[in-house]
């Protein structure tokens, strides 16, 4: 089924066919495991119901939230979302927005490649489609990204597909209008759409550039207004400050591999550990990790690429644009600024790995393909162990929290305390997972992130009194258990009038002796319990 077919019905039936079987692999770990949630996930639909809600004259959360009804850049997450909560019960919600954005980039990754390279090498097309959807990313749940990365492949795709036309003013219309989607989607992959565009625009050869590089100009007229826009918004966070938080000095090579480690895009775990085994890590692991083998698919199609050599410059501008988001990627600072986001480099890095898929030769046979077949293979597999091990914690920790709803009851202020909830994974399901006790309830939770960033359209009120999403989040990823609970004992003798329940995930005796002042333990599962205030507490 993996081997190259010169029939192009036979390639298009057996590229679906892959396509649908690799992708079976995680979707079935997500629905089959209710509680399975990506990092930010649950946020993310608590903010959707907050949206939802506020249109009601009785909404809940009318007096804790405001809701920023401006052009911002993470619309269409959250459309999305609003959309899926109003048709979906909760848990079917999240799983379907995490489906989806798997599922369409995945789509989006093996549309462009039929787009550029026709149906040669669909199936194994297919498998580095799904292995790239599986990212980090994904299971950190930046919904917004992934569907601005669908849209840099559809976009860059419509861009290939006219480029021997010329001018058009329906061209133009397109690429307008696929610009203005991507910005609604997200900065950065917008940023790296406008890149590809430019770059395809002047390293690829054309009998018509003067009238193609007309309608690509006009494509991108949108975003003169929404840059000016988008400007006077991001002066609320502040300028811009490029961190390199992982690379420790330019000439160190411990530091260059540290930095290499970091920005990888594709490992959802560390690279010392293997799926379904707890407690037990090695160097050696790294050698079967996902990113191994498809360092050594994408090695031998890099050779079978370079002995074929079929498309001569005609392609060469794919090559142009993912080696600078590669290079720029690896090289380029983790943030811009810690108001302006996070994990810029596994973002670059990714989208630089789509650029490949298109001009890759996947169709070689021999020895080639063959080692093709078992990277990508060996790699999906792999990956896919991971995701349902991952599910497997999600289900554990972060479905401990979800089934202590009911005890939480309604219309209650929740702040969470979270203790020893580092994994192996890159992602952390339950970092977020308290947001999901405010769907449906009218809780208003604390920790609800969110918040903290400008370039999110739900915002807590001034003057409230609660204690702030960014203390709570640091508090749960710190692991120094003395200051821990000072912080903790901060957070509540400044907010203990604004929090009406406690969640407490995991267990410090020093933590529980300050609770123990404000708060009685009402009930609880496994590693999670529920406090409720004192009467006469102050």
């Amino acid at each position: 089924m993996l081997r190259p077919r010169d029939d192009e019905s036979g390639s298009r039936r057996s590229g679906i066919a892959v396509w649908l079987a690799a992708m079976a692999i995680p979707m079935a770990a997500v629905w089959s495991h209710p509680a399975f949630m990506t990092q930010d996930g649950p946020a993310h639909l608590y903010n959707a119901h907050i949206l939802l809600r506020s249109f009601e004259t009785e909404s809940p959360f009318r007096e804790y939230f405001s809701v920023r009804w401006e052009p911002l850049p993470n619309w269409a997450g959250h459309l999305t979302a609003m959309g899926l909560a109003a048709i979906l019960p909760t848990r079917w919600a999240d799983r379907a927005m995490t489906s989806l954005t798997l599922a369409g980039f995945a789509a989006s990754i093996a549309w462009l490649r039929w787009r550029v390279a026709g149906w040669r090498g669909m199936a194994r097309a297919s498998l580095l489609a799904v292995l790239l959807a599986m990212n980090v990313a994904w299971l950190l749940g930046f919904s917004g990204f992934l569907l601005g990365a669908s849209v840099f492949s559809i976009t860059l795709g419509v861009w290939w597909a006219k480029r021997d036309e010329g001018f058009s003013t329906r061209r133009a219309g397109m690429l307008g209008g696929l610009v203005a989607i991507g910005y609604f989607c997200h900065l950065v992959s917008l940023g790296l759409t406008t890149l590809g565009l430019v770059v395809l625009e002047l390293f690829t050869p054309g009998k018509e550039r003067r009238g193609r590089a007309t309608a690509t100009a006009a494509g991108l007229v949108p975003l003169v207004p929404l840059g000016i826009i988008y400007r006077n918004i991001m002066k609320r966070g502040g300028g811009l400050g490029p961190e390199w938080k992982h690379l420790a000095s330019p000439f160190s090579a411990g530091a260059w591999a540290e930095q290499l480690r970091w920005v990888d895009p594709i490992s959802l775990a560390r690279k010392d550990v293997i799926p379904w085994v707890e407690g037990f890590s090695s160097p050696w692991c790294g050698l079967a990790a996902p990113l191994a083998w498809l360092g050594i698919a994408l090695g031998v199609a890099l050779l079978a690429t370079c002995r074929g050599a079929r498309e001569g410059r005609e392609k060469v501008g794919w090559w142009v644009l993912s080696g600078l988001l590669l290079v720029g990627g690896v090289v380029g600072p983790d943030t811009l600024g810690a108001t302006h986001g996070e994990y810029l480099q596994q973002r670059v890095v990714l989208l630089g790995l789509v650029a490949l898929v298109p001009v890759l030769s996947l169709d070689a046979g021999g020895w080639l393909g063959r080692g093709m077949v078992l990277g990508l293979v060996a790699a999906v597999g792999i990956q896919g162990a991971f995701v349902w091990d991952y599910a497997l914690t999600s289900e554990r920790m972060a479905g401990a929290v979800l089934r202590s709803k009911g005890l939480v009851g309604t219309r209650q202020r929740v702040a969470t305390v979270l203790m020893g909830i580092k994994t192996k994974f890159r992602a952390n399901p339950v970092l977020h997972a308290d947001c999901l006790l405010g769907v449906g309830t009218g809780n208003i939770i604390w920790g609800n992130y969110e918040t903290r960033f400008y370039y999110f359209p739900v915002h807590f009120r001034d003057g409230l009194g609660g204690p702030g999403a960014k203390e709570l989040e640091a508090i749960a990823l710190d692991d120094e258990g003395e200051e821990r609970t000072r912080r903790w004992e901060r957070v509540l003798e400044k907010h203990k009038e604004a929090i009406d329940v406690v969640v407490v995930y995991g267990s410090d005796p020093a933590i529980d002796a300050v609770n123990a002042r404000y708060f009685r333990e009402a009930g609880g599962e496994g590693a999670v319990r529920v406090l409720k205030k004192r009467k006469g507490a102050r």
